[in-house]
């Protein structure tokens, strides 16, 4: 039986009815700060199982959030801006017009067009632009 995280955090018994609506570009986390909160988490907290849970839960949990905290935090340190570069972005990765009235999608929001394997990522990779950031963007 294969278990997968990204359709199980989709499910609308579990999250609510706008669990399809909120894309992975669109990440809503109100849903953690809101009565969605103590209405679908609080109850069941093993439907948010990005490291699984209980006695399986991953050993790198910690170490993980801990190493992108901190990727984070450097990231943002170093630049200030960032956009999606569609234009290097290869054509046959990009999402077709036929998406924007699809069910289930973000009504022709998405950019890029996801792939699953073991891990979530974007096929064709993730085109991005940054500016740098200087002294009188950091303050």
């Amino acid at each position: 039986m294969i278990n997968s995280v990204f359709l199980m955090h989709r499910r609308t018994d579990l999250w609510g009815p706008d669990a399809l609506i909120l894309s992975f570009l669109e990440f809503g986390p109100d849903r953690f700060l809101d009565s969605r909160l103590y209405k679908y988490l609080t109850p069941n907290p093993y439907i948010f199982a990005p490291f699984g849970a209980g006695p399986r839960i991953c050993l790198g949990q910690q170490f993980t959030c801990n190493e992108a905290s901190y990727y984070l935090i450097r990231l943002l340190q170093t630049f200030f801006s960032f956009s999606l570069a569609l234009d290097a972005q290869p054509a046959e990765d990009i999402p077709p017009k036929t998406w924007t009235r699809a069910p289930g999608t973000s009504e022709g929001r998405d950019r890029i067009m996801l792939g699953t394997h073991v891990l979530l990522y974007a096929k064709g990779d993730l085109w991005v632009r940054m500016e740098e950031a200087n002294d009188e963007t950091t303050l």
